[in-house]
């Protein structure tokens, strides 16, 4: 094919002026692309050489400070990203270097996704001194800290230190009071569009990543290829993937709940959501989103390597697995391309649904200092161009990508790092969360034939009450 071997060079750089200049004549601003993998770094700790043991600690004695007086912090969680997995010989990086460095140790304290916060308050009441949980998904914060869950980590904190400079700006946007509860390593890659190359070049169609690099890879090109393909009676499907609302929704730049000057806020009257929202309604309207009432509500991503289907929107994950896996739903290795959510013509900004690895410092915690200093550790882990280099062998060794993927997948963590959004509607209290994430009357209307106009009128002051009540609620913690 006639993108398949191409030079990747001007790509990147075109492409990541667009993104971050909007088009506009100020390119000059230099750069740096690092391609990292969505997951946690590992190694293997049998096969390790002497060489990469000296690059860990050449990393743990020039990228972290201190000593630790307590070693083991205690993680709770319904999964242990951290220790070996199955194979039984490969951990985290981070687990490494808070090894070599501070003589530390991760003690996992087991539970379930379902009871996780209902068993972590009974652990609080317990005074089992849990340190720390996964924070990532968003349904925990800020919800937690009223309910006397979590508590703020700034007086363990060193803003000073270089491996938190990059990331002080993504923590400070979710500070609540005067206070730093979500503690934030790295943004993440969020969703991408995944595409067979060999669909789009049947249809005389210039391939996405194409467009990307002309700073055209737009709502109006994704609707235009989307109109142009589908053909329900030939069984060319549209747009396929679980939950396409949310992702596309936050490429207007604009969440439908945020943290905003310490506060608790949303932006349901915001008119660069209601446009947003009339983007996606006129996509269900006009018959390009699959209708999951013709597959069962089934996605069907397999649809896209047998040629029925033009773009799959989905998490990284899709693509982070055995070629053998993602081959068999996507297509011929070959013809398997991602980009990421389409810009919206009318933003400044190009602005993506972005991931987190993040956690939060449990109320009560028995070593807030450890947990800190292995936040550092997972600075550090990411930081180092050696350590980036193994990550990137993984991704070239265990999924089988192309360099052109890659160097894809550095594009979009650039801009997840510089123009991420996140929406707080699964943080909020569950209550208004229910209402506010309801296919038949929340943000995710449009996809079921709903104007957003009389949605949001049916949202607005149910949503003053719940989060003017939130607000109080944590202006009486103090």
């Amino acid at each position: 094919m006639k993108n398949t071997k191409r030079i990747l060079a001007g790509l990147t750089a075109l492409a990541i002026t667009c993104s971050f200049a909007a088009c506009s004549s100020d390119s000059d601003a230099a750069v740096t692309t690092t391609a990292s993998t969505a997951k946690t770094v590992e190694i293997n700790t049998e096969t390790l050489s002497a060489e990469d043991e000296g690059k860990i600690d050449d990393v743990a004695s020039n990228l972290l400070t201190g000593e630790l007086e307590n070693k083991t912090i205690k993680w709770f969680s319904f999964y242990d990203p951290f220790h070996a997995s199955g194979s039984g010989n490969t951990k985290a990086l981070s687990l490494e270097l808070f090894e070599t460095k501070y003589g530390g140790e991760i003690e996992y304290i087991e539970t379930t996704w379902p009871t996780r916060f209902t068993d972590l308050s009974t652990k609080l009441l317990g005074g089992e001194g849990i340190d720390f949980i996964a924070g990532g998904d968003l349904d925990g914060f800020p919800k937690g800290v009223p309910n006397g869950q979590f508590q703020p980590y700034d007086a363990y904190m060193d803003w000073e230190n270089p491996l938190w400079a990059e990331w002080k700006e993504l923590n400070d946007m979710f500070v609540m009071g005067d206070s730093h509860y979500l503690i934030v390593p790295q943004s993440t890659v969020g969703q991408v569009v995944v595409y067979n190359r060999s669909t789009i070049e049947n249809m005389g169609f210039d391939d996405p990543a194409d467009l990307l690099e002309a700073c055209e890879w737009t709502w109006d090109t994704f609707r235009s290829m989307l109109v142009d393909y589908v053909d329900v009676e030939a069984e060319q499907y549209g747009l396929d993937g679980w939950f396409n609302e949310k992702p596309l929704m936050l490429t207007s730049g604009v969440p439908a709940v945020e943290m905003k000057d310490g506060k608790l806020v949303h932006n349901l009257m915001d008119p660069d959501l209601e446009r947003v929202m009339n983007f996606m309604y006129e996509l269900n309207t006009t018959g390009l989103v699959l209708d999951k009432n013709l597959t069962e509500w089934k996605e069907h991503p397999e649809y896209i390597g047998a040629g029925k289907e033009l773009f799959y929107i989905g998490g990284m994950y899709v693509l982070e697995s055995a070629p053998e896996i993602w081959t068999e739903t996507f297509g011929a290795q070959e013809d398997v391309m991602f980009v990421p959510l389409p810009k919206d013509p009318q933003a400044d900004e190009h602005f993506v649904p972005a991931g987190m690895e993040a956690y939060l410092l449990c109320k009560g915690a028995q070593n807030p200092d450890g947990v800190m200093r292995f936040m550092e550790c997972i600075l550090a882990a990411n930081a180092d161009p050696s350590t980036k280099e193994i990550a990137l062998q993984k991704v070239r060794d265990d999924y089988g990508w192309s360099e052109e993927m890659i160097e894809m997948h550095a594009i979009v963590t650039e801009l997840s790092r510089t123009n991420p959004v996140y929406d707080l509607t699964s943080g909020v209290p569950s209550d208004f969360s229910s209402i506010l994430d309801s296919g038949d009357q929340g943000v995710r209307a449009a996809f079921a034939g709903l104007e957003w106009a009389t949605v949001r009128e049916s949202l607005v002051d149910v949503a003053d009450t719940y989060i003017n009540d939130f607000n109080t609620s944590v202006e009486n913690m103090s």
